[in-house]
């Protein structure tokens, strides 16, 4: 079978409906008035590309933190005219995750995005206690995974922060995309809490632990279905939930996926990239203002589409 035959088979299987696209998420997501996002250390084209994108479909109004020198010599490149926005000149990584921080402690600011700096010297100047971002107790990384033709997103988490998660962590995961999908449209989400199988197995702990996440979550959000334990297959196919006789408002209609650990999110997400052409958009939640943590082999439209689910109201 050729490779996109066997990739459209997998997304039509995995991504169902049509809900939202990209094009429809930046409709959504554009505004007369964007808000003011961070570029944090906004050298090296690809950022450059990025911010310009974003600013051009109006999704917000980049802040442009770094060496200003680079920034307007790569700007001028891609003719990119930057007379009407801010500048912050910087030197170096330290320098430019501080004075993004100074800036969102100076008002106004609704977002950051990762540019050109390493990723623990960015999430590790945003998570201190005195930057002002982490007002809870807990930030969850989600990937909303765009499938390739247009349907409905799914949203899984934690796959790039939290290793091991504790039930605590899980629950407000589970939360934080139930919110989420509210935002991309869907009026009641399906939140699958997932392990390897859809009975409670004391030698399973997360099988255990997903009917107590499942439990938390729907009393602190009535808005919403949760269910765990669920497999994979029962979560997202109403086939294997007919064939195993299961009944709920979540199986087989899930629309985000709470994942046991680190591990299973990361390989789950990348398959869904590799294997069916989605489009892995990821940011941070939970804290005073969306983190867009973006990876230097992400493709512009994952940069995009993170951003304007960032943006969203």
């Amino acid at each position: 079978m050729p490779k996109r035959e066997f990739e459209n088979l997998v997304s039509d299987f995995l991504f169902k409906g049509s809900l939202n696209s990209q094009e429809l998420l930046f409709k959504k997501a554009r505004s007369n008035n964007p808000k003011e996002f961070v570029f944090v250390r906004a050298t090296g084209i690809t950022v450059i590309e990025t911010a310009q994108k974003s600013h051009q479909l109006n999704l917000v109004k980049p802040i442009l933190v770094g060496e200003q020198e680079v920034i307007e010599r790569e700007a001028k490149i891609i003719d990119w005219s930057l007379s009407k926005l801010e500048i912050i000149d910087t030197k170096g990584e330290e320098d430019a995750i501080a004075a993004s921080i100074a800036r969102h402690k100076a008002g106004d600011v609704a977002g950051f995005v990762k540019g050109n700096l390493h990723t623990d010297i960015f999430m590790g100047g945003l998570v201190k206690r005195d930057a002002g971002i982490r007002v809870g107790q807990r930030l969850v990384h989600v990937f909303v995974m765009l499938p390739p033709n247009g349907g409905k997103p799914l949203l899984i988490s934690d796959a790039a922060i939290n290793i091991q998660p504790d039930i605590d962590t899980r629950v407000e995961a589970a939360l934080l995309m139930a919110k989420m999908s509210r935002k991309l449209g869907l009026a009641r989400p399906k939140i699958a809490i997932l392990s390897a199988t859809e009975s409670i197995l004391p030698n399973i702990p997360s099988s255990v632990e997903a009917l107590k996440i499942a439990q938390l979550a729907g009393k602190q959000d009535p808005n919403a279905d949760f269910f765990g334990p669920l497999s994979f297959d029962l979560a997202i196919s109403p086939k294997a939930t007919t064939e195993k006789g299961m009944t709920n408002p979540v199986a087989g209609q899930a629309n985000a996926l709470v994942v046991p650990d680190i591990v299973s999110g990361n390989i789950l997400f990348k398959s869904l990239v590799w294997c069916a052409g989605g489009v892995a958009a990821g940011l941070v939640a939970g804290g005073a203002v969306p983190i867009v943590l973006t990876s230097r082999s992400d493709p512009p439209a994952a940069r995009l589409a993170a951003i304007a689910i960032a943006s969203l109201d």
